[in-house]
Protein backbone atom coordinates (compact mmCIF):
# COMPACT_ATOMS: atom_id res chain seq x y z
CA UNK A 1 0.00 0.00 0.00
CA UNK A 2 1.41 3.35 -1.02
CA UNK A 3 1.71 5.97 1.76
CA UNK A 4 -0.98 8.26 -0.17
CA UNK A 5 -3.19 5.55 0.32
CA UNK A 6 -2.19 4.79 3.91
CA UNK A 7 -2.25 8.57 4.92
CA UNK A 8 -6.20 8.69 3.24
CA UNK A 9 -7.19 5.93 5.06
CA UNK A 10 -5.69 6.91 8.40
CA UNK A 11 -7.38 10.52 8.33
CA UNK A 12 -10.70 8.94 7.56
CA UNK A 13 -10.49 6.61 10.86
CA UNK A 14 -9.62 9.03 13.19
CA UNK A 15 -11.83 11.78 12.03
CA UNK A 16 -14.68 9.85 11.23
CA UNK A 17 -15.28 10.75 8.20
CA UNK A 18 -17.12 9.03 5.51
CA UNK A 19 -15.70 8.98 2.13
CA UNK A 20 -17.52 8.64 -1.49
CA UNK A 21 -15.67 7.20 -3.92
CA UNK A 22 -15.98 7.59 -7.47
CA UNK A 23 -14.47 4.08 -9.03
CA UNK A 24 -14.77 5.71 -12.45
CA UNK A 25 -12.65 8.83 -12.21
CA UNK A 26 -10.42 6.66 -9.59
CA UNK A 27 -9.89 4.02 -12.48
CA UNK A 28 -8.91 6.51 -14.61
CA UNK A 29 -6.51 8.23 -12.61
CA UNK A 30 -4.32 5.67 -13.25
CA UNK A 31 -1.96 4.50 -16.84
CA UNK A 32 -2.78 1.07 -16.88
CA UNK A 33 0.88 0.76 -19.62
CA UNK A 34 2.71 2.94 -16.85
CA UNK A 35 1.79 0.96 -14.04
CA UNK A 36 1.57 -2.57 -15.66
CA UNK A 37 5.79 -1.81 -17.15
CA UNK A 38 6.63 -0.83 -13.04
CA UNK A 39 5.81 -4.53 -12.10
CA UNK A 40 8.58 -6.80 -13.03
CA UNK A 41 6.57 -10.12 -13.66
CA UNK A 42 9.28 -12.95 -13.19
CA UNK A 43 9.55 -11.40 -9.99
CA UNK A 44 5.64 -11.69 -8.77
CA UNK A 45 5.47 -15.02 -10.38
CA UNK A 46 8.33 -16.20 -8.47
CA UNK A 47 6.34 -14.95 -5.20
CA UNK A 48 3.89 -17.34 -5.84
CA UNK A 49 4.34 -20.90 -4.38
CA UNK A 50 0.97 -23.06 -5.15
CA UNK A 51 -1.34 -21.60 -2.53
CA UNK A 52 1.48 -19.56 -0.64
CA UNK A 53 2.12 -16.15 -1.72
CA UNK A 54 5.16 -14.34 -0.31
CA UNK A 55 3.95 -10.86 0.33
CA UNK A 56 7.59 -8.74 0.43
CA UNK A 57 8.49 -10.46 -2.58
CA UNK A 58 4.87 -9.54 -4.96
CA UNK A 59 6.15 -5.72 -2.72
CA UNK A 60 9.43 -6.10 -4.32
CA UNK A 61 8.69 -6.63 -7.69
CA UNK A 62 6.97 -3.42 -8.30
CA UNK A 63 9.10 -0.41 -9.09
CA UNK A 64 7.89 2.10 -6.42
CA UNK A 65 8.82 4.99 -8.44
CA UNK A 66 7.49 3.45 -12.31
CA UNK A 67 4.43 2.96 -10.46
CA UNK A 68 4.13 6.61 -8.72
CA UNK A 69 4.13 7.96 -11.76
CA UNK A 70 1.14 5.90 -12.88
CA UNK A 71 -0.74 7.74 -10.95
CA UNK A 72 -2.53 11.34 -11.62
CA UNK A 73 -2.62 11.95 -7.92
CA UNK A 74 -4.48 15.21 -8.19
CA UNK A 75 -7.79 13.27 -10.27
CA UNK A 76 -6.95 10.48 -7.57
CA UNK A 77 -7.70 12.77 -4.69
CA UNK A 78 -10.51 14.32 -6.64
CA UNK A 79 -12.09 10.75 -7.01
CA UNK A 80 -11.23 9.52 -3.26
CA UNK A 81 -13.31 13.01 -2.12
CA UNK A 82 -15.99 13.11 -4.53
CA UNK A 83 -19.61 14.10 -3.39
Amino acid sequence: MNKFALITMASLFFTGQSMAVDFVKLNESVDKEKAAASVDTDKLQESVKGDEIDYKKAYDSVDKEKADKAIDKKKATEALFSE
